[in-house]
């Protein structure tokens, strides 16, 4: 009889037991960022490192969380929802880590997605530290569309449906898609002069997965130039639209990028975009806040700077890819 109890009770510890939380906040950064590399970027760690951690909490789990292609890790079904479960845990982390800090210090938490953060706003912090350096600027990403009220954000820069429920915002500029590449993809023998000419190399789309979201495809842009959707047409896909355009500057094809994403790429000559001929993105990006965030007159700076860098890179998009 002691035997099987003590089995029972074997049993009911082993359910109980946890993943180590250092393997579940890699595994978490690498759905939240798009994959290992970002992943380790983030978390200033190397990518073999995160590799390491995703084996051992497939090992705890005994279950497969990636397949593993050449490409990178694509998540299985149960994987996409074990980390739905999981990033509901993160979140609070994150919460009650800003809460504690809005009792202690001025600090703004800005909450955005991951392309953004990395692709636009990394750069553009550097400046407001230099204007503002005695208020700190915590980034918060979060890879879908929620309501800043439900969260401890000051500020969001989002993407999507206009707030209907009285939240405060400011529409900056609703993004374009455009054909891009770096210049060493080009090869003597392929030039690109006319639109017709992009399909004799690889092309690389972005489908987020989030219904009518997600930007216009590559099938929209060639009837958009009155070029024949060629038959099994197959580009690369990635659902995170900085993993896309990282993709292009590496030289793996042709991007139809987010202007948001590219343009200090294209400024840089990282990227080349070809032909002014691009498509609005379904929604607007725009900039809402807390009401009360807006009390603060550290703020109303913050806000009235982000405004204007975001319009900015909107009329440097309009200039880029055409009006």
């Amino acid at each position: 009889m002691l035997d099987w109890l003590h089995d029972g009770i074997c049993q009911v510890n082993d359910m109980n037991r946890l993943p180590p939380l250092r393997a579940l906040q890699i595994f978490d950064a690498v759905i939240r960022y798009g994959g290992v590399v970002a992943a380790a970027e983030a978390l200033y760690v190397t990518p073999g490192a995160i590799s390491q951690q995703i084996r051992v909490l497939e090992e705890f789990l005994g279950v497969t969380l990636f397949e593993r292609e050449n490409t990178g890790l694509r998540p299985t079904p149960l994987c996409e929802m074990y980390h739905s479960h999981i990033s509901r845990g993160f979140e609070c982390f994150h919460s009650a880590q800003a809460a504690l800090k809005a009792q202690t210090g001025r600090r703004l938490t800005l909450m955005t997605f991951p392309s953004v953060a990395t692709h636009w706003l990394a750069s553009r912090l550097d400046k407001w530290h230099t204007i503002c350096p005695h208020v700190q600027v915590h980034v918060e990403v979060v890879d879908h569309e929620t309501s800043i009220a439900a969260r401890s954000a000051d500020v969001r820069l989002t993407y999507g449906a206009l707030p209907s429920d009285g939240t405060p915002y400011h529409v900056v500029f609703t993004d374009k898609v455009a054909p891009v590449f770096a210049p060493s993809l080009l090869q003597p023998e392929k030039p690109i002069s006319q639109p017709a000419d992009i399909l004799r190399y690889p092309l690389i789309h972005v489908e987020w997965g989030w219904a009518n979201l997600s930007p216009p495809t590559w099938g929209h842009w060639l009837h958009a130039v009155g070029v024949p959707l060629p038959e099994g047409l197959a580009p690369l896909t990635y659902s995170v639209s900085g993993m896309a355009i990282d993709a292009a500057i590496r030289g793996r094809g042709i991007s139809l990028g987010q202007g948001f994403f590219a343009i200090d790429s294209i400024k840089r000559h990282e990227l080349v975009a070809p032909f002014k001929v691009a498509l609005p993105m379904p929604f607007p990006y725009f900039i809402c806040w807390k009401r009360t965030a807006a009390d603060s007159p550290a703020t109303r700076q913050f806000l009235d700077w982000l405004i204007e860098e975001a319009e900015q890179t909107g009329r440097d998009i309009n200039a880029m890819f055409g009006e």
